[in-house]
């Protein structure tokens, strides 16, 4: 009996990660689209299924016969819409072989699937193809005590831009009654176009938050607008807490909330609209704890093209979790976030050099259709414990190096979980290449003699007689000036300048919105010479090279609202 348990733990282990090895043997086989599920991928090429396994699509029927790309393969029309696989998969001449790129990556239809999608002489073909989302299913909210509300944007026109961040602040005293606390316990999708939607934050404000009456553009999050309460994301039907704990709303806690929106519109249309929200689901019947939002993991990441592993990592350290964490926290659910190139995550919990859990364990994860792990017995986390998470991404239809970044089509690294009590936690715990986040908790502002208060402070003194001696003696753009290497020499000697923490702070000027600081960070780097990529030492795969990136999006939001 013992051996037939095993057989079958390995034999479904196999199912699941086969389909990913055929990807690697069809022309963009990473990137199917699905025919009616805007934004979603069809993992499993040769399925019925879209993650992967079961019956086998007309494709599939013919690739189980030759279990390679051929040309006869290439050429034949699998799934009779007058296409040829070829055609369909980005390789009209047939002349695609594993490891090479495909002559097209834009436009991709699936092999096995009748196109075009609704047309009569598809319809009966693809009766198969399930398009409807899943239920949101939550018990706690049907206690007679639970009441819900909706907050939903007015209708709004989605920017033709391919990447949109909007945000909406709402006075949640209309819905509820002030006088009292409530705990928040669920919340559930009102996805109105799912051509553009690709993720929601909901954000709890301070008192004296602004209000408005419709959706602006944002960056992060409102001002003001700090503490995460809930998020939706791609492929989940909802959220529903832990049964002993639920985040604090009402009295004595956020009486006003901001809806963040994340729209993708990769085909640049100026004709869609959007008024999509969340159903909240608040009970005055106060569970025990107070939940809060963690999150952990890598903020930098260079993914290079063609590459069919690439492997990233961060780690939450005994330090970090000295400073952030007052007592011991139960983490109850978790959620791995990379996006469309990620394929693999976990997250490990270490104790005194041992490992002693695997919160995340997502050998087989998809960006559109992402597991939810609930902790029935909650997972304990204790001061001086040390957090682990890698993520590891599939590039092999891409010709671009792919960058951490806000977009769909950037990437990146987080394990994002619930945890109670709220109170003893401050902070997230991410790190950029080796680089703690969690130093900037330090209350006197100093890190390794650095007083990064003075530095991000333009106006400050000490920082405008170093910005005034910088572009005084050095060019932003263009070669560089005789005397800039003098100055340069006496400033990186600076805390400020030193180390992982000196790069941190220069990337996020060069990186930000103020033309002043990016023309500094420009300015200290105009005498570096040219020269090959060097390997560099922090967490990544061997094929990962250290160079700028983008330093935004959903999570980052979450991780600087949490005290950061």
């Amino acid at each position: 009996m013992e051996s037939l348990k095993i057989f079958l733990v390995c034999f479904f282990i196999g199912v699941s990660h086969g389909y990913r090895h055929f990807q690697d043997t069809i022309p963009n086989g990473d990137a199917v689209p699905h025919p009616c599920k805007v934004n979603f991928l069809w993992r499993g090429v040769g399925h019925k299924n879209p993650q992967g396994g079961g019956d086998r699509n007309p494709f599939g029927l013919d690739f189980q016969q030759v279990k390679q790309w051929t040309t006869e393969l290439c050429q034949k029309d699998s799934d009779g819409d007058g296409m040829t696989n070829g055609q369909e998969l980005g390789d009209p001449d047939c002349v695609w072989h594993p490891g090479s790129f495909p002559s097209r990556t834009k436009n991709i239809t699936h092999p096995g699937i009748c196109d075009p999608w609704g047309s009569p002489k598809c319809t009966a073909k693809n009766d198969w193809v399930s398009c409807t989302a899943g239920d949101f299913v939550c018990n706690a909210t049907k206690a007679p005590e639970v009441k819900s509300f909706t907050l939903r944007y007015p209708p709004t026109r989605v920017p033709p831009t391919e990447t949109n961040y909007y945000c909406m602040p709402f006075d949640v005293s209309k819905y509820i009654d002030m006088s009292q606390d409530y705990h928040l316990i669920a919340t559930k999708p009102e996805i109105n176009n799912t051509n553009v939607m690709h993720h929601i934050v909901l954000f709890g404000c301070d008192n004296d938050a602004d209000i408005t009456d419709h959706a602006t553009p944002c960056y992060m999050s409102q001002k003001g607008c700090s503490q995460v309460l809930g998020l939706w994301t791609l492929g989940l039907d909802g959220t529903c807490e832990y049964e002993e704990a639920g985040y604090r709303i009402g009295r004595t806690g956020p009486k006003k909330m901001v809806l963040q929106f994340h729209w993708t519109n990769p085909e640049l249309r100026s004709d869609y609209m959007d008024n999509s929200g969340l159903t909240l689901y608040y009970t005055p019947k106060l569970r025990k704890y107070d939940a809060g939002f963690l999150a952990t993991g890598q903020s930098y990441l260079e993914i290079p093209p063609g590459a069919k592993r690439s492997t990233f990592e961060s780690t939450c350290t005994e330090e970090c979790t000295n400073k952030i964490m007052k007592g011991n926290i139960y983490i109850t659910s978790g959620l791995s976030h990379m996006h469309y190139l990620g394929f693999d995550e976990q997250v490990e919990l270490f104790r005194n050099g041992q490992r002693v859990a695997k919160i995340i364990d997502d050998p087989t994860y998809s960006y559109d259709n992402p597991q939810l792990k609930v902790y029935s017995s909650p997972i304990e986390v204790r001061q001086g414990d040390n957090l682990k998470t890698t993520c590891v991404y599939r590039s092999v239809s891409k010709t671009r190096t792919t960058m951490y970044g806000e977009g769909s089509y950037d990437e990146m690294c987080y394990g994002l979980f619930s945890y109670f009590p709220k109170q003893n936690m401050t902070g997230s715990c991410t790190t950029w290449k080796n680089f703690d986040i969690c130093k900037f908790a330090n209350e006197d502002h100093i890190i390794d003699g650095c007083d990064f208060g003075m530095f991000e402070n333009l106006t400050s003194p000490e920082m405008r007689a170093i910005v005034n001696e910088v572009m005084d003696s050095c060019n932003h753009y263009g070669s560089c000036r005789p005397e800039c290497p003098a100055v340069l020499a006496r400033l990186n000697k600076h805390p400020c300048f030193q180390g992982e923490l000196g790069e941190f702070l220069l990337f996020n000027f060069a990186d930000g919105h103020d033309p002043q600081r990016i023309k500094f960070a420009h300015a200290l780097r105009s005498c570096d010479k040219a020269a090959d990529p060097v390997e560099t030492k922090y967490p990544t795969s061997s094929a990962a090279r250290a160079v700028s990136s983008v330093v935004s999006g959903m999570v980052v939001a979450a991780v600087l609202a949490l005290g950061l």
